[in-house]
């Protein structure tokens, strides 16, 4: 089967991406032909070129967030010298945008998606707003977030975005499918109207980390990855270091509070904290293997956090807030620990609990890694993929 992955930043490091490269290579071994069709980063004959538009208000902007032109053209361009049989789409929204989708049910493509956040039913994508987690934009009231306590006149592009696509069904009726690597996305997705028979809970792969031979192990190591973004909450490892300064502090990743986070780690005194900047994944072993435990912090409903699994996976204890979707892998002192979401001291609470007791960490250890593995075995899941590209091909056939 010649099969088709659309992603918006196939260029970023990010967990859709480590996912995207674990799924590929399961796809290749089993026998596809896989290719990719995202954003450029420069300037690009044959992909259509990424803009940033989270750094912009230009109304202009808006028709260009809305249909990509360009995207249609360059897929269109692609697919005639490139037939395929399928469509993996993953992150469109305001980028590439829905205006792919019809280029594909032309060519007689079957179009699956994974969900990979929310932006199907919250314009800010997070369920997030400056006074914590917030749904108001369920099931379809996005002008919530052109709000004072959302994005304000920054969400009124998203809002519009949304509203366009919501009223124009632009992916319930081009998409066959919805792959949701959770039941929490799932619920949601039906909450905005998506066709009940789209839309399929198809964990995620997870991509493995190569863990080095010897390392040293830290008995007092809490380990974040991540985007250094509001909605991961990174600030909050401040706060953990503060209140445990027996504990030594890694933070790994880079992003817009890069600096504001130095800045006041060097204010607080905070020396048990350690900025690495951007890690590749290659090297990310390296970091899981010295740590205690990984950390969690985000504030915002996480969907399927890959460096979640992979630490799971690898043999580490995860502390995650306890939000709806972390449930369904963490089960509190079993698969790992919960604390109260956003909360610096029921995190300081677990943690330093964490700490102290290597026996039963040890014993979530084991639990978490058996918990991914049976979960998330690439395999099945790659099989289980096979029939739903099928499925998805004979629904578009049936469409014409």
């Amino acid at each position: 089967m010649r099969v088709l992955h659309i992603e918006k930043m196939p260029f970023a490091n990010s967990g859709v991406t480590s996912h995207l490269r674990a799924l590929t290579a399961l796809q290749r071994q089993r026998g596809h032909e896989v290719f990719l069709f995202g954003c450029a980063k420069e300037p690009d004959a044959s992909l259509p070129q990424f803009h940033d538009f989270t750094r912009s208000r230009c109304p202009a902007a808006v028709p260009r967030m809305i249909h990509n032109t360009e995207a249609a053209n360059k897929l269109q361009t692609f697919l005639r010298r490139q037939p395929v049989d399928v469509a993996h789409v993953h992150n469109l929204y305001h980028h590439i945008t829905p205006s792919i989708l019809p280029v594909l049910a032309r060519h007689r493509v079957g179009v699956v998606m994974t969900v990979h956040d929310y932006r199907l039913a919250c314009p800010a994508k997070h369920f997030l707003d400056r006074r914590g987690v917030c749904t108001r934009c369920l099931p379809h009231r996005y002008f919530y977030a052109a709000g004072p306590c959302c994005m304000g006149l920054a969400g009124a592009a998203p809002a519009a975005e949304s509203l366009y696509h919501r009223f124009g069904r632009s992916y319930f009726r081009w998409v066959d499918f919805f792959l949701c690597p959770t039941e929490f996305m799932l619920s949601v997705l039906r909450t905005t109207g998506a066709p009940e028979g789209k839309c399929v809970v198809l964990p995620n792969v997870v991509e493995p980390v190569s863990m080095p031979v010897q390392a040293n192990r830290s008995d007092r190591g809490l380990l974040f990855v991540g985007r250094l973004t509001a909605e991961k909450g990174p600030e909050l490892m401040l706060d953990l270091a503060a209140r445990l300064p027996e504990a030594q502090v890694t933070i790994v990743g880079d992003g817009p509070l890069l600096g504001q986070l130095r800045a006041g780690a060097a204010l607080g005194g905070l020396g048990n904290v350690n900025f690495t900047g951007p890690v590749s994944h290659d090297d990310l072993g390296a970091y899981l293997a010295s740590a205690t435990a990984v950390v969690i912090a985000s504030r915002c409903f996480e969907n399927s956090p890959q460096i979640l699994l992979e630490a799971m996976a690898a043999g580490r204890c995860v502390i995650a807030p306890d939000h709806g979707p972390m449930r369904q892998w963490v089960r509190n002192r079993q698969t790992g620990r919960l604390y109260a979401p956003g909360n610096a001291d029921s995190l300081a609470a677990v943690a330093r609990e964490v700490l102290a007791n290597p026996a039963q960490r040890g014993a979530m250890e084991q639990a978490g890694a058996e918990r991914v593995a049976a979960a998330h075995d690439g395999q099945a899941i790659a099989a289980r993929l096979d029939e739903l590209y099928k499925e998805a091909n004979r629904r578009c056939a049936l469409r014409w």
